[in-house]
């Protein structure tokens, strides 16, 4: 009897054990699965940013399906706001289409009557070909053609500024000697420089070729020595042009002592129109676009411009240019270089 006893004991026991192992698995299953399902939805969503129709979410337990319904809720709205998003950032790009195109119009259209205005005051200028002219209606000729001549750069600064950001600016790249090109730069402005009783100095004296857009070059060069020019002391200014051979590319720069520049300027010294005299009285005249196009010609040849500079001491400005032509998986290399 006893051991008939204990054996039911034991069966009994075993088919208790089991059902309740059975049923905390399918309690446990009823659990694990929704959460699991609601998981994968959640992954689903952040990848896509869709609210995706799929199957209903399915459990006795009320603090999952309520869970379910809260994220449905948060999908909805997240989606409407990523459309609404969308929408807004289209507009934008529309309207600011619409500005470049308005701008470079605009810039088109002026720079066709300065063609006539410059040719007549250039002939007013010449004693022989209109006439001799008294002090005062040279003097004021002359001012005329000055601010002809602003115009006209302003004009250009503007068109070559839309190209840049159209991504339709063209660059003619060759063989390109840097001696010979440092050497054409020091010869263009060397009248210049003596006119404003400015030193202007090479530093280097080596044999490197590059394969770039030579008159691009330049016209990074003329900017930045233009905007040297304008700050160095007179006549006590020292402006220094030269470059480094950096193995797969080259680095140049323009030095001068003039008056420098805080932190806080050199951080937007490189924005579209920025300039760092913005009184009402300010001596200096400029677009505010030159070293902005000189950023984007730098960087449109696989190069990289930043500034150095001390206040009251002075100013260097760095460009670097790859020797070769690179593509744009290479480039994102070699910028790595560069800031290293």
């Amino acid at each position: 009897m006893e051991e008939t006893t204990g054996l039911i004991m034991l069966i009994f026991s075993i088919f208790v054990a089991t059902g309740t192992l059975l049923a905390t698995v399918n309690i446990s299953r009823n659990i694990t699965q929704p959460i699991e399902k609601l998981t994968q939805d959640m992954k689903q969503f952040s990848a896509t940013n869709k609210a995706s129709k799929r199957t209903p979410l399915k459990t006795n337990v009320s603090e999952i399906f309520q869970l379910n319904e809260d994220f449905k809720i948060m999908e909805q709205r997240v989606e409407k706001t990523i459309e609404l998003t969308n929408d807004y950032v289209e507009k934008l790009k529309e309207m600011d289409r619409k500005k470049i195109e308005f701008s470079s119009m605009v810039s088109h259209e002026l720079k066709t009557p300065l063609v006539p205005i410059l040719g007549y005051v250039q002939m007013l200028q010449k004693k022989n070909f209109l006439g001799e002219l008294n002090e005062k209606q040279s003097d004021a000729v002359n001012e005329i053609h000055a601010a002809t001549i602003r115009l006209q750069r302003l004009v250009g600064d503007i068109l070559t500024t839309q190209k840049l950001d159209l991504g339709k600016l063209d660059f003619n790249k060759e063989e390109t000697n840097v001696l010979e090109l440092l050497n054409s730069v020091i010869k263009e402005f060397q009248p210049i420089a003596e006119e404003k009783k400015v030193i202007l100095e090479m530093n280097f004296n080596e044999d490197i070729c590059i394969f770039t857009d030579k008159d691009r070059i330049s016209q990074v060069f003329s900017n930045l020595i233009k905007n040297s020019i304008d700050f160095v002391p007179k006549s006590r200014g020292i402006i220094t042009i030269g470059a480094k051979d950096c193995g797969d590319f080259v680095e140049f720069l323009v030095r001068d002592n003039g008056s420098g520049m805080s932190i806080e300027n050199q951080k937007d010294i490189f924005k579209k129109f920025y300039q760092i005299d913005t009184s009402t009285s300010r001596k200096r005249s400029g677009s505010g676009l030159g070293l902005a196009i000189c950023k984007g010609i730098v960087e449109g040849l696989g190069g990289k411009i930043w500034v150095e500079s001390k206040v009251n001491e002075q100013t260097t400005f760095y460009f670097t240019i790859p020797k070769k032509p690179i593509d744009s998986s290479a480039k994102n290399e070699l910028n790595n270089k560069i800031s290293n």
